[in-house]
């Protein structure tokens, strides 16, 4: 063995963190070398993240709409969005993805829905969230087509339709089709 060789089997032996150094684990969130499309880790994130958003949006229709669509809409997000954030955090554990811990700021979407009331709140409100769904169906849709992780496609493709069904919703009370129905008359 010629000396540089035994220096560094030396130091090697010596330092373990020199060897790490050199060849670092591998981290999970990154993308393994197979894998094509966006990094999991970033999915996972923005999911949650939109959970947790749909979740708070629902929670305040609930709170603060005046039409019984809009509180049931409500109810059907924070319903929907909590199973799906369930599932996303449990994914992520599996993948060793580690969500942000932070409280979830209203990124602005709900802001002028938050200032008005009765009828200008469920109109600012549906619009909100119709603008809100499309843009998360055609984001989950390009990542379920896009990824090559079977189980975050597996999670996206049970997600995707959801989405959909809460766009559809949302287009209804912009479109003033789910207004509840008047009793008939006596």
């Amino acid at each position: 063995m010629k000396y540089s060789s035994r220096v560094v089997v030396l130091a090697s032996l010596l330092s373990p963190g020199l060897v790490l150094a050199a060849n670092p684990a591998p981290d999970p969130t990154a993308h393994p070398a197979n894998e094509s499309g966006p990094a999991p880790a970033e999915i996972l994130t923005k999911l949650h993240h939109s959970n947790q958003m749909e979740i708070q949006a629902g929670k305040l229709a609930q709170e603060k709409g005046e039409s019984k669509a809009v509180k049931s809409f409500g109810k059907t997000l924070v319903t929907d969005h909590t199973a799906a954030d369930k599932q996303v955090v449990a994914l992520s554990k599996e993948l060793k993805v580690d969500l942000p811990k932070e409280d979830v700021k209203n990124d602005g979407m709900l802001e002028k829905a938050r200032a008005t009331t009765g009828a200008d709140f469920d109109k600012t409100f549906a619009s909100s969230m119709l603008d809100d769904h499309k843009k998360d169906v055609e984001e989950a849709t390009e990542a379920r087509d896009k990824t090559s992780n079977p189980k975050l496609k597996k999670l996206l493709t049970a997600i995707v339709p959801k989405l959909e069904k809460h766009r559809d919703l949302a287009q209804k009370l912009v479109d003033g089709d789910a207004k509840p129905k008047e009793p008939p008359a006596k």
